[in-house]
């Protein structure tokens, strides 16, 4: 684990907001302290482990695969962004959404008369996807760093990222790389969880702090990065997002061309997000009373398993018997000492309960599992 200065001003001293310990997940170890830098107010995650693990790491276990419709909430984030874009860009102005997926956002930009499309995602399958599902073409296979050798960025108006930004190791000096291969004047488009729609009635406890979110922005630290940066904000909008209780933001920046010597920062707040910390271990602390002792397997092998993973192992009488998950990709994959295995696998101990470890899902792997097997439950969430 290596230390982190702050990616957005450099700053090298930070105040510790929360300790995120997880248990491996595929032999990765993923954890990390969530810190404020002093200067700036920025929230981070102040160490992590090398590129290299993080590059295995998402080939290795963070595989998503191509939904046969749009979810919801996608529907949701798409609709806002269309309109976000009305009338501040044109029609006819060239796009490239980077990490773009199966296509959701092009497909929904070429629905509302949009037609000089391109994206750059690092699923081989992507452009098939949107092909399918969209009838999207130019989906071109790559990760952001390498943008500039596989599109022509020169000639792009406005370059998409949308959910990207939380996740990169290499924060400022990725954006910085892809900065300089466009074109002064070029506008660009971010959409990121938003520190001030966190905190919710039916937040998910510690849900926003996961495996692979490392940055945690709100709109001043946003509008810092990207000050920073040599790009000026044109327009900022908080998405509020009520069926995962949660929420984004979605800003429109331009590039100037160059990087100032010395940018001004705004001081980020700490309210919000020291608020969301506390409302989410009041909920954990509840959820963890329902914990028999006694033997369990565990349901679901994401984010909330990888963190409550550890706090199992401290319930007196707790045994954790093994863990399921119904995701192909993650089956015979390592949690913690334990490997995951398909959900068929429950019939063998029909005697042993089953903790659903999931939130937003819970009430529905409930349903199935009553409807499957004979087994007890454990719900953690009411």
């Amino acid at each position: 684990m290596t230390s982190r200065p702050c990616p957005i001003c450099a700053c090298s001293n930070a105040q510790p907001c929360l300790d995120n310990p997880m248990a491996a997940v595929g032999g990765f170890d993923m954890s990390y302290k969530v810190v404020r830098c002093s200067q700036c107010g920025f929230h981070y995650a102040g160490q992590l482990t090398d590129a290299e693990t993080f590059s295995a790491y998402y080939q290795s276990v963070s595989k998503y695969d191509a939904p046969d419709s749009v979810a919801p909430v996608d529907r949701a984030r798409i609709d806002a962004t269309v309109r976000f874009l009305e009338g501040r860009i044109g029609k006819s102005e060239r796009i490239a959404d980077l990490g773009c997926g199966y296509g959701a956002l092009l497909g929904g930009l070429k629905a509302s008369g949009w037609q000089h499309l391109q994206g750059l995602d690092p699923a081989p399958n992507a452009a098939q996807c949107a092909l399918k599902m969209f009838g999207v073409r130019n989906i071109h296979l790559g990760q952001m760093f390498e943008a500039h050798t596989v599109l022509d960025l020169h000639s792009v108006d406005l370059v998409c990222i949308m959910c990207v930004l939380e996740h990169l190791p290499q924060l400022r000096q990725d954006l910085a790389n892809l900065l300089s291969h466009m074109r002064p004047g070029c506008k660009i488009l971010l959409e990121v969880p938003a520190i001030e729609c966190f905190l919710h009635p039916d937040c998910e406890p510690f849900g926003e702090f996961s495996l692979e979110h490392i940055q945690f922005f709100d709109t001043a630290s946003l509008a810092n990065l990207m000050q920073s940066l040599g790009a000026r904000q044109l327009a900022l909008q908080l998405l509020d997002l009520p069926m995962v209780a949660s929420g984004s933001m979605l800003g429109l920046f331009e590039w100037s061309g160059s990087i100032p010597q010395e940018p001004a920062f705004q001081r980020s707040e700490t309210g919000a997000l020291q608020a969301y910390i506390e409302e989410s271990q009041r909920q954990l602390d509840c959820a963890l009373q329902r914990v028999p002792a006694g033997p369990v397997i565990v349901y679901g092998a994401g984010s909330h398993t990888a963190r409550l993973l550890a706090h199992l192992e401290k319930i007196l009488g707790c045994e954790v018997r093994g863990i399921v998950d119904s995701n192909p990709n993650l089956e015979g994959k390592r949690m913690g000492r334990w490997t995951v295995r398909a959900p068929s696998s429950i019939h063998e101990t029909p005697d042993t309960a089953v903790l659903v470890s999931s939130f937003r899902s819970q009430q529905a792997i409930a349903a199935y599992l009553r409807k499957t097997f004979p087994n007890p439950l454990v719900l953690l969430y009411r």
